[in-house]
């Protein structure tokens, strides 16, 4: 029994020795937190840690919200005092993915770049390495996949594929690699339930993810994954497939498409893509089985183009779609302090998703309002009110909260920079303000009071500037 005890470990300590542990370094980062709801305000200055990989090109990848908001990061590897210098080369908040490059390559002398494979399956054995709370070390874990399929990306909210395992994933392991038995990278560890929520329950996004984002990064810029407003309806139902004259288990029904598209029609039953069947719901074959038609969407970066196969007015056509992403009007910003601008002691600023989500609002109301409001039409941004102000007798009688703004003198707003340029250029005596969301309602400034007006409102309430416009 002590014999085969001793093997065991012996055997244990082989394995740990063989792991690519110069590979996988600890990443340090000092972030600074933007403030949209009071955006005057300095940033909340953080301290945050992940881990990250080494690949080819003497790059390190991580995740994007390891990163996020990042003025100064550094790497070291496992046992080492030496810290080093890291920028973000690129990054990818769809896919929670980023890219940093290290100026000192001294890095790279004793280690190896490790290799991606997409050859994984249910039930494989998966190594979990990081830097995870709890330890200073490398951490090693251990587990098997448990499920390959699309999931939600908590960092950005998109659907996109996902590999869900046992293996003990914690604070501080994001970024880190899940290798195979061969030591190649399956995938980067990404996100796992909480602890009152679930035992053992952790996501990385496969290698299959990764390589459309390394793909896409060889143009020198990020482009992103496929999400456009293109929709589609499964065709199960039997009277439904009936109503559209179709027979077997093939296809689904186009029931929204871009304002831009120009190949796809509403109504045409998407067949294939890229040479697979699309299945009735909504699903296409692949080595993992049968996945969300968005598997076979997001292989290639936004630009590029796949086949696809619809049904249209009974005719079978062959078309390249390109692939897209929505446009959206109200943006979540990321890397970016809130841009402001203080007149008459209101605070003024583009309508983000950062800002409207500080009181509890969701983005999609105020996208609809200006989708289908013809007097918005001419907005590429929206611009509003914030609910917070500055009390000042120039602004007496003025509430606030939220108003979406119009025009300035009879001028429509096109975005946020095109405001303050009306602002700031007004020679008529009354600066008036007009707005989408309240009929009649105005707000009115003497141009030149209100102008004069901040050098009190500084003073009063301690205010360095009226204004951030980049």
């Amino acid at each position: 029994m002590k014999k085969l005890l001793l093997i065991l470990t012996l055997s244990i300590f082989c394995f740990a020795q063989n792991l690519p542990i110069n590979s996988v370094v600890k990443v340090f980062v000092s972030a600074s937190i933007p403030n949209y709801k009071y955006p005057w305000q300095t940033s909340q200055r953080i301290q945050v840690s992940g881990s990250g990989v080494i690949i080819k090109d003497n790059y390190i990848i991580t995740n994007a919200h390891v990163v996020s908001n990042a003025k100064f990061i550094q790497v070291s590897q496992d046992k080492s005092s030496k810290k080093y210098i890291a920028n973000i080369k690129y990054i990818s908040n769809q896919a929670d993915l980023a890219i940093l490059e290290v100026k000192d390559k001294s890095l790279f002398k004793n280690t190896k770049p490790l290799n991606f494979t997409e050859d994984i399956k249910t039930g494989d054995n998966i190594t979990v390495l990081g830097y995870p709370i709890g330890g200073y070390d490398l951490s090693t874990t251990k587990g098997i996949v448990s499920r390959i399929e699309t999931h939600n990306y908590v960092w950005s909210g998109e659907n996109l594929l996902s590999i869900q395992v046992d293996a003990s994933i914690n604070s501080g392991n994001s970024g880190g690699a899940a290798l195979d038995d061969n030591n190649n990278i399956v995938g980067i560890v990404m996100q796992s339930y909480l602890k009152n929520q679930s035992d053992n329950i952790g996501y990385i996004i496969p290698s299959t993810i990764v390589n459309t984002f390394l793909e896409d990064i060889k143009d020198g810029k990020v482009d992103g994954f496929e999400n456009s407003d293109t929709s589609f309806q499964n065709l199960q139902n039997e009277s439904l497939k009936s109503y559209y004259n179709m027979k077997g288990d093939k296809g689904v029904v186009i029931t929204d498409i871009e304002d831009s598209e120009k190949d796809l029609k509403l109504g045409d039953i998407l067949l294939k893509i890229d040479g697979e069947k699309v299945i009735d719901n909504g699903t296409v074959q692949t080595k993992y089985g049968a996945q969300n038609i968005n598997y076979a969407l997001h292989k290639k970066p936004v630009g590029q183009k796949v086949s696809i196969q619809v049904l249209r007015d009974g005719k079978t056509i062959d078309l390249n779609y390109t692939l897209k992403q929505r446009n959206r009007l109200v943006k979540y910003e990321r890397f970016k302090e809130p841009r402001y601008l203080i007149f008459a002691g209101l605070v003024f600023s583009p309508l983000t998703s950062n800002y409207i989500s500080t009181h509890g609002f969701n983005a999609t109301l105020f996208e609809t309002f200006y989708k289908f409001n013809e007097k918005a039409s001419h907005a590429k941004e929206g611009v509003i009110i914030q609910v917070e102000k500055f009390n000042h007798n120039i602004n007496d009688g003025y509430n606030p909260y939220i108003y979406l703004v119009k025009s300035v003198n009879g001028v429509n707003i096109v975005d946020f920079k095109h405001f303050v340029k009306l602002i700031d250029e007004s020679k008529d005596k009354y600066t008036v303000i007009d707005f989408l969301d309240i009929k009649l309602k105005k707000y009115v400034f003497e141009t030149k009071k209100a102008r004069n007006s901040f050098e009190e409102i500084k003073n009063i309430y301690g205010l360095n500037t009226d204004r951030h416009l980049d």
